[in-house]
C-alpha cells in the first residue's frame, strides 16, 4: 500500500495468507482462553489466583500460538506445492485461499475439505 504497487509475487502472497489465517486463528483461541479465565474467575473465585498462575497463563497463550500454527501451516504448504498455470492475476485487496485455488491447474477438492474441516 505504501509504495502503490498493484501486484504482489506469489510466495509473498502465500506469506500474507499464512499470517492473515495464522493470526485469525490465533484471535479465535485467545478469546476462547479469555473465557476460560473469567469461568476460573466466576465459578472458582477462592481457588483462581491457585489456578492461573503466571505459568498457567503462558502455557495458554503458548499453545494458542502452536495450535494455530499446527492448524493453518498444513493448508498452505499444499496450496504452495499446487501448480499454477496462466496470467496470475486476482482483481483482490489481499490474498485470500479461495482466490489462489482457482488460480490452480490441478483438482484442489482436497485442500478445500481440509480448510472447511478447519
Amino acid at each position: 500500500l505504501l509504495t502503490e504497487r498493484k501486484t504482489i509475487s506469489l510466495p509473498g502472497c502465500f506469506l500474507q495468507m499464512l499470517f492473515f489465517y495464522y493470526l485469525g486463528t490465533c484471535t479465535l483461541f485467545h478469546m476462547a482462553v479469555m473465557s476460560v479465565d473469567r469461568y476460573v474467575a466466576i465459578c472458582h473465585p477462592l481457588h483462581y489466583t491457585a489456578i492461573m498462575n503466571n505459568r498457567f497463563c503462558l502455557q495458554l497463550i503458548l499453545s494458542c500460538w502452536a495450535v494455530s500454527f499446527l492448524l493453518m501451516f498444513p493448508p498452505t504448504i499444499m496450496t504452495v506445492q499446487l501448480p499454477f498455470c496462466g496470467p496470475n492475476v486476482m482483481n483482490h485487496f489481499y490474498c485470500d485461499a479461495s482466490l489462489l485455488l482457482q488460480l490452480s491447474c490441478t483438482d484442489t477438492g482436497l485442500i478445500e475439505e481440509l480448510m472447511f474441516v478447519i
